[in-house]
């Protein structure tokens, strides 16, 4: 069957449209012509595969990464970058309209990442024996296989040196026998973190040995089992500074959480009278920006974790007008609406599930503004219909592209009361 590609799906599918019926071809890009072949039918839609590429697409390009065809980690490594951020403008503009019924939302033009490789500072990499040797490497596509690499492309220069010298430490060591599972290396730019995370956790004893050879072989700050001995390491954004550990969670991408900063910040604009609430507020990486130009700031964060590190931050950058609260999004919005306390400003930045749970006590609060910060379109689309419908307007979103060569797609949204 010979199909041409109109647009990509989100999750990095070719989207062709045949007779009524739809077609979400993996490795497709528009302008594609291409043989396909269909391995599952849904009736009004089917998922397909190429067969032949009869007129490659004038963005498609040659993947820089030797196993891109197999690894699960990128989609879009094959389509010029170009392409790659007017593709994610459409997405994130057609789920808008398609979920949410948002069809006139003033979308700014994406904003692109200074690196469209070299930027990922973190990794968690699937470890295994086979044929009587050690591989690191990644899921492929749509399975649990694996994909061994020597190092990926995406990721910062720092990580892949890691890379390269945790396998030749496990390749001289040659023992089958490490209940090893996975690997996580972080970075904050200058050295790594290792943490070993073995098939059970009952096993964490039995990696010692390997620990012993990682720390004496591989340049790095620390390594540990299991998150048990980590220890925290800094780094600065925007004269900001930080700390945290490999278990807790920070963006990917460091220039491009710079600018995402600098827009909330932007968007805030804040003054010595402004209250802020920060919800799923991490480690602090808008807390600790917004605190330092608004009269106060409260941060709520489920991790334990996270709020710990949040209050070492609090203490490295001298910061008194600030409060972290251990305490999940939805309980505390409860109780602040119990409490009667007002903000002028809420930030948050959930996960990919989205806000639905607290859209209801989040409007009760009434906040003058909104600031959404998103990394899923689908969830976006559904909360903020729900946020126009109960007296809040959107004034502007703005895209980021903080995972390029992939599919994904992050967001700011700046609401304000109709």
């Amino acid at each position: 069957m010979q199909i041409e590609i109109e647009s990509l799906a989100f999750g990095g599918s070719g989207i062709a449209k045949e007779d009524g019926k739809v077609f979400f071809v993996r490795g497709g890009l528009p302008k594609d012509i291409l043989e396909i072949k269909i391995i599952k039918d849904k009736g009004k839609y089917a998922e397909a595969i190429i067969s032949k590429i009869i007129k490659p697409s004038p963005d498609r390009i040659e993947p820089s990464c030797p196993v891109f065809n197999l690894c699960g980690g990128c989609q879009l490594q094959n389509l010029n970058y170009p392409a790659q951020l007017r593709e994610k403008e459409h997405i994130l503009k057609e789920t808008l309209g398609r979920l949410g019924g948002l069809h006139d939302t003033p979308i700014e033009p994406i904003v692109s990442s200074p690196n469209e490789f070299g930027f990922r500072n973190k990794v968690t990499l699937s470890a295994w024996f086979y044929k009587g040797q050690w591989h690191l490497g990644y899921n492929q596509k749509g399975s649990t296989r694996k994909v061994p690499i020597d190092s990926c492309p995406i990721s910062t220069d720092i990580v892949n040196k890691t890379i390269k010298r945790i396998s030749q430490v496990l390749v001289s060591l040659g023992d089958p026998h490490f209940p090893l599972d996975k690997i996580h290396i972080s970075s904050n730019g200058v050295k790594s973190q290792i943490t070993l995370v073995p098939v059970h956790s009952r096993k964490g004893d039995t990696l010692k040995t390997l620990h012993r050879h990682l720390t004496r072989h591989v340049e790095t700050e620390n390594v540990s089992i299991g998150g048990i001995g980590e220890t925290g390491f800094e780094f600065s954004i925007l004269d900001n500074k930080f700390m945290t550990t490999p278990s807790a969670f920070t963006q990917v991408n460091s220039k491009v959480n710079e600018l995402m900063i600098k827009t909330v910040l932007e968007w805030a604009e804040l003054t010595e009278n402004t209250t802020v609430l920060d919800l799923y507020s991490g480690i602090g990486n808008f807390s600790i920006p917004l605190a330092r130009k608004s009269k106060d700031v409260l941060g709520v964060e489920i991790s334990k974790n996270s709020v710990k590190l949040a209050n070492k931050n609090i203490e490295l950058n001298s910061i008194k007008n600030i409060v972290f609260q251990n305490a999940s999004s939805e309980d505390a919005i409860t109780i602040l609406n119990d409490q009667e306390e007002k903000f002028d400003l809420v930030v948050l930045d959930p996960p990919r599930e989205g806000a639905k749970e607290i859209i209801d006590g989040l409007v009760k609060l009434g906040p003058e503004k909104i600031i959404y910060v998103s990394c899923d379109p689908a969830t976006l689309a559904r909360d903020l219909k729900k946020l126009t419908e109960l007296g809040y307007k959107i004034n502007k979103i703005r895209p980021f592209d903080m995972f390029p060569q992939t599919y994904h797609i992050e967001s700011i949204t700046l609401l304000a009361k109709s």
